[in-house]
């Protein structure tokens, strides 16, 4: 809402443009950190979130997400660990490096990888016999219902043990997922706001029951290693109310992914746009002298 929309003797519009390159104090990273506003602003009565600037440039296979090894038996090879670095991938590139993964795991077994066009589901062939485990290393990420592990990007649905089939036609034993290779970032962040307390606009479900409170939830658009414009001016699920004039002085910003763990930034800043909304003429209610008092 524009100042000259709003009455001057009652309320007054901040504008804050906030950028983590010029933060007091990072927590792990850019993707957490604390800035002190350039002075107290009090008596606000409402903060909206008008923009973000995000530089899109999270890996979608990293340590993190737990996404990044999975296990085979095969051709002498027990519970050898199949490993392919951080990063993000196209479905040729992401072919090759697993093919070579396997391999690596298991030098006797001679994999091949291929993509189903029809299907964009990959197929996993080799000479010999074997067994993928396709669950994370990490349990908590493994107990996941979804996007537990490996395996689930490359499209496997069953946790496992996947046992290759022999294919009478070719000789080989085949291994095929059952849904497309999964190489698409995730499509959300949640931004949380501390001004001073945890703003909670937005209540984030996830598994178990459990939820994360958010101020916003930001939809990403245009791929990887591409700025984001969030400025769709949508309000309604990106502002907050207070129940009574609050004094402000400092933001705390927090960026989620969609299990509520941080996002890593990559050491890559980003910026964003608040409007504060002061009351110029805001009385509080004194209980001892029953009197209304200016703040």
């Amino acid at each position: 809402m524009e100042q000259s929309l709003l009455d001057t003797s009652k309320y007054r519009i901040y504008s804050m443009s906030i950028d983590s390159r010029f933060a007091d104090n990072t927590y792990g990273g850019t993707e957490d950190f604390m800035i002190r506003l350039p002075s107290t602003y009090r008596n606000i009565m409402r903060i909206a979130l008008s923009s973000v600037e995000l530089p899109a440039v999270e890996f979608l296979f990293s340590e993190r997400h737990g996404n990044t090894t999975l296990r085979v038996d095969a051709s002498g090879a027990t519970n050898a660990t199949v490993r392919i670095l951080p990063g993000n991938y196209e479905t040729s590139e992401l072919q090759t490096v697993l093919r070579d993964a396997l391999q690596a795991a298991a030098p006797g077994a001679s994999f091949d990888v291929q993509l189903v066009p029809t299907s964009a589901s990959l197929c996993i062939t080799s000479a010999h016999p074997f067994t993928l485990y396709p669950t994370s290393a990490d349990p908590l990420i493994a107990a996941r219902p979804a996007y537990w592990g490996l395996g689930y990007y490359l499209g496997f649905r069953n946790k496992g043990p996947l046992v290759a089939t022999l294919d009478t036609d070719t000789g080989l034993y085949a291994l095929c997922a059952t849904a497309p290779l999964l190489l698409q970032p995730t499509p959300y962040y949640l931004l949380q706001l501390q001004a001073p307390d945890l703003l909670e606009n937005v209540t984030h479900r996830i598994g178990t029951g459990a939820s994360i409170p958010a101020f916003a939830k930001l939809i990403l658009r245009n791929g990887f290693y591409a700025l984001q414009f969030v400025d769709t001016g949508d309000w309604v699920r990106r502002e907050f109310t207070f129940l009574a004039p609050t004094t402000v002085s400092q933001f705390r910003v927090k960026l989620l992914d969609p299990y509520g763990a941080p996002v890593d930034m990559r050491g890559m800043d980003w910026s964003m746009t608040f409007e504060m909304y002061e009351v110029v003429n805001a009385r509080t209610y004194n209980s001892l002298s029953m009197t209304y008092e200016r703040s």
